[in-house]
Parts: structure tokens; C-alpha cells; sequence
């Protein structure tokens, strides 16, 4: 079985986007899992709409998958925001990927972010000027490394022990996802306008989360050169 797990945030006009994009056929082999802390509707549609909703203990993205995870029964877990912004009809490359790799990211081209508003390419360039050193220093060769749409099977995800509460977790899978010597794939993936609400991005806007994952590459280029 599959579990497509979807952390939300206040996503009421882009998580029906979300859910009604996932193919009938993946649907019928998927249990689809919305962990939420939401004070909007998102809870509601979403249940609406036939997932089934968990109301997460402790807000922060890493504790929501963990929490998302350990409720859920799926031998493969596929990651997905619920902005409307990750193509859910990838799904299944997402899924034929991990027969040759472990862990298999969908990954947008971030110097190609045709057709956004001048303020949200400005803020892919940002994003994308932070990414590049992460896959440099953690030698990863994917587009996108802080991809929130990701594929890895639950007996790898338990061998990773994720810690990470907040935004910093996909970092972190990377990070240990090297050091156990697991294989990292992508997946290339269109870049999709939000299904509505804000146009920003939570990630952007904390500079605690970066200082955050700058410490991780800190800690690890460390242990790669004591090595």
C-alpha cells in the first residue's frame, strides 16, 4: 500500500486542488493522510473530499510527517504540500523511481519558472540560489534538494530516526539518507501555480529555519573532512 501524507497549514483554497489531483487508480491502491493545524477550512474539504484528516499534535512540518507516519499503514510514503503546487499525477514515477533508488525526490527546474508572478520568481530565485550550495555541499545531484514532494519506502524512513520538527526535515532526510548509504534519485516535475491564497512561501520568511539547516551542512561537512 501507498500512503500519500499531506501536511497542512492553513490551505483551504489550494488543498481540493491537492486531493482532486491524485489519479482514480493511485487513489484505489493509496490510503491518503492530511495532518493538519489548521484554524481555516482546509480540515474540512479535505475530508470532504475523502482523506482522511489527523489533527497534529505539535505544529511544525517534521513533527506532522512523523506523527503522519507513525498512523500511517502504506510500505511506500509519498510527501505532497497541500498548496496544489506538486503534480499528484507524478505519483507513480515517483513510485517506479524507488525500484532503483531508496529515496526519490520530485524536483522542480529552478531556473525555469515560467509563467509565476515577477515577486514569486523572485522569491524561486532566492530559493534557488540558497538550494545550490545545499546540493554542493551534501554533493547531491538533483534540482531541487529541498523538495517537499518525495518517495521512500517505511523500512528506509525508520532506518533515517528523523528528528527535525519544522521545514528543516527534508534537510535532514538528506543528510542522513547519505550517511546510511541510501541511493537519491529525482524525479523532474512541472512547476504548478498555488491552487490560491497567499503567494509567498513560510520557508522564505523564517531566517531561524535556514540558520537551522546551515548548521546541519556546518555539522556534516565537518564529519566528512574528520573522516
Amino acid at each position: 500500500m501507498i500512503s500519500i501524507i499531506i501536511p497542512t497549514l492553513n490551505e483551504e483554497e489550494g488543498i481540493a486542488k491537492t486531493l482532486c489531483s491524485i489519479p482514480e487508480d493511485v487513489k484505489n491502491g493509496a490510503e491518503v493522510i492530511v495532518v493538519d493545524v489548521s484554524t481555516d477550512l482546509t480540515p474540512v474539504i479535505a475530508r470532504r473530499l475523502g482523506a482522511r484528516v489527523i489533527t497534529a499534535r505539535k505544529k511544525g512540518k517534521g513533527s506532522q510527517m512523523r506523527q503522519a507516519v507513525a498512523e500511517s499503514r502504506g510500505d511506500i510514503l509519498i510527501f505532497m504540500d497541500g498548496d496544489g503546487t506538486d503534480p499528484a499525477a507524478f505519483i507513480p514515477k515517483l513510485v517506479k523511481k524507488l525500484e532503483t533508488a531508496d529515496l526519490v525526490l520530485g524536483c522542480r527546474n529552478l531556473s525555469k519558472m515560467e509563467g509565476e508572478e515577477p515577486k514569486m520568481r523572485r522569491i524561486f530565485q532566492l530559493y534557488s540560489m540558497i538550494a545550490y550550495p545545499i546540493s554542493h555541499t551534501l554533493n547531491l545531484n538533483v534540482a531541487d534538494p529541498l523538495a517537499g514532494f518525495r518517495a521512500i519506502r517505511r523500512k528506509d524512513w525508520d532506518r533515517l530516526d528523523l528528528k527535525s520538527n519544522d521545514f528543516d526535515i527534508e534537510t535532514e532526510m538528506n543528510i542522513k539518507a547519505i550517511k546510511n548509504k541510501l541511493k537519491i534519485a529525482e524525479v523532474p516535475i512541472p512547476n504548478l501555480k498555488r491552487g490560491g491564497g497567499m503567494q509567498g512561501s513560510k520557508f522564505l520568511k523564517s531566517p531561524k529555519m535556514w540558520l537551522k539547516i546551515f548548521n546541519m551542512l556546518v555539522e556534516y561537512s565537518r564529519e566528512e573532512k574528520g573522516k
